[in-house]
């Protein structure tokens, strides 16, 4: 890396701003330009100083962490955002802003390093926005297929990974539901994930994998599950207890 990465720390709670100045000053990759209690001061100076990195709280008075990072991208500054928050129950909003993690107070210090690596990963390999960071290899199908063959009442049915819309485990049995027909197989849902291309595919509950480019819309419900609607007009559940999976596909492209 050419020179130390310009950063921005954004936090409303003092104690939280100098655990984080004490991580990255020793890192000689890193260079704070700017400390900051709250967002509007935050906004204030990032045409300025154009912060590459931003570590940044997501609740705070006034204008939000995920409000800044849109604010600021309407102001043509887009830093790779890390969210460092006692908040649980934003990760889908950070996600959906670009964020490359999402850090739950209180983490360790391995925890915060791997997080801080990954963005000096990004940056140093001229990853120079979000569309870069979703077609990462981190998501390849392994194999390379794009077809999945799976037999049904003696005969083998070819699918395209591309029509498989999702995928639903029934008793004994997983429907697989892809180009508005349903196929009913006796194997688990286990089973068929191994199979299924890891760059498209993402289990959202116990029970159901979904292919991520047939997703429409999103919906909170109750408890921090959210309703999926497909582009045929489908509604699935999106268990809380899943949702970190779904998280890295829903960066900004």
């Amino acid at each position: 890396m050419s020179a130390a990465i310009t950063t921005f720390v954004v936090d409303d709670e003092p104690l939280a701003r100098r655990r984080v100045l004490r991580l990255l000053r020793s890192d000689p990759e890193i260079n704070v330009v700017g400390t900051f209690g709250s967002t509007a001061e935050a906004a204030a100076h990032a045409r300025e100083r154009t912060p590459q990195l931003l570590l940044l709280d997501i609740r705070m008075p006034q204008l939000d962490g995920v409000e800044l990072v849109r604010s600021l991208a309407d102001r043509g500054v887009k830093p790779y955002v890390i969210f460092v928050t006692a908040y649980g129950d934003r990760s889908m909003d950070a996600f959906a802003v670009g964020a490359i993690d999402y850090l739950l107070k209180p983490f360790d210090d391995e925890r915060f390093a791997r997080a801080l690596a990954r963005a000096k990963s990004l940056i140093g390999a001229g990853a120079l926005n979000a569309t870069a960071v979703a077609a990462a290899p981190r998501y390849a199908p392994a194999g390379g297929g794009t077809r999945l063959l799976l037999t049904e009442r003696g005969k083998v049915v070819v699918l395209a990974m591309r029509d498989i819309e999702f995928v639903q485990a029934a008793a004994r049995h997983v429907k697989v539901y892809a180009a508005g027909r349903c196929y009913s197989f006796r194997q688990s849902l286990g089973q068929i994930e191994q199979r299924l291309d890891p760059g498209c595919f993402v289990q959202v509950h116990r029970s159901t994998i979904v292919n991520v480019e047939h997703i429409a819309e999103m919906h909170p419900l109750f408890h921090g599950d959210y309703e999926l609607i497909l582009r045929r007009g489908t509604r699935l559940t999106l268990s809380r207890r899943y949702r970190e999976r779904l998280a890295p596909f829903l960066l900004d492209s």
